[in-house]
């Protein structure tokens, strides 16, 4: 499959707000630690499915990319986004930071959006389950950023990413994100990162406690 590359079309002060300089990581001092799967729970227009072509598919991710430079600085707030049809479209540099993921890591204390990489499937699926071209897609960016990577990447869904606070709280995501018929697919078929899968279930087990506590009565 070949990734349809946007980046340079979203590189711009238009869809980043005080340019691209803002947003730049410098890669061999802040590598990648992870990947965050996200749908988008909706759609931008229509619902599109498998035999849509890319001109509707374009549209939406332009749709998606204003929505998000509206309210987060930055659109789209994903590097990758894949749809139905089993196309997916890079959407945002390697190098960059984006805005998928409040919080920081629970282990570096970096902010989530800076060291993990963004990626989106069109769709809702909390409500139905996401299509095979969808999965292609999404496996087909999870290849990509491995390779980008030159290791295996752990990937988190959304509301299980292990986060803190500035100040070094745990704060759970509020969210599920990406859909309870997504997060199956990906705990059978993404292998990750046996140490950072270590440090999450840790984190997640910290934040488990954390939510105990704040639950007992007085």
């Amino acid at each position: 499959m070949t990734t349809i590359d946007l980046t340079d079309r979203y590189h711009s002060a238009a869809y980043m707000e005080g340019g691209p300089g803002r947003w730049l990581v410098d890669r061999a001092r802040t590598p990648v630690r992870a990947v965050v799967l996200h749908h988008t729970a909706g759609w931008y227009g229509p619902a599109l499915g498998a035999d849509a072509p890319p001109e509707e598919e374009g549209t939406q991710v332009d749709a998606l990319a204003r929505d998000h430079r509206a309210r987060f600085g930055i659109g789209p707030g994903y590097h990758y986004l894949a749809f139905p049809s089993g196309r997916l479209y890079a959407v945002g540099k390697w190098g960059t930071q984006r805005a998928h993921t409040t919080g920081r890591d629970s282990v570096t204390g970096e902010r989530w959006n800076v060291v993990a990489i963004g990626v989106c499937a069109f769709g809702d699926f909390e409500v139905a389950p996401p299509s095979p071209g969808t999965l292609r897609a999404l496996r087909a960016a999870l290849d990509e950023a491995n390779r980008t990577a030159g290791a295996p990447l752990a990937v988190i869904a959304h509301g299980r990413v292990p986060t803190v606070d500035a100040a070094g709280r745990p704060t759970p995501q509020a969210t599920a994100c990406p859909g309870r018929h997504l997060r199956p697919w990906l705990d059978g078929h993404v292998d990750s990162s046996e140490a950072l899968r270590a440090e999450i279930r840790t984190a997640r087990d910290a934040l488990d406690r954390a939510e105990a506590l704040l639950a007992a009565p007085g």
